[in-house]
């Protein structure tokens, strides 16, 4: 999803970061303290859980679970038309 060229774009409006919770593969014991930081920061385990975080700290947008390009597009479009007004 991430590498679609028009998510790409928009991204380039965007800090970007990953909080990992639940490699498979490897364990690494920062995922259980990421996990917490999730639940306690953002009040939600859903995995994927992608969230539009204004320069203030404040919550502009946020998707839950699986998605689609379209979906996905507009969650971050809603982003960055909530970070330009000011509005979540």
């Amino acid at each position: 999803m991430i590498a679609q060229g028009s998510v790409q774009e928009l991204l380039k409006s965007f800090v970007f970061a990953e909080l990992y919770t639940d490699r498979k593969d490897v364990h690494k014991p920062k995922d259980e303290e990421n996990a917490r930081v999730q639940e306690s920061r953002f009040a939600d385990v859903a995995l994927p859980l992608y969230v539009i975080v204004g320069p203030d700290g404040q919550e502009r947008a946020r998707l839950r679970g699986k998605t689609t390009i379209p979906e996905f597009t507009e969650f971050l479009k809603k982003g960055l038309q909530a970070s330009s007004t000011g509005a979540r």
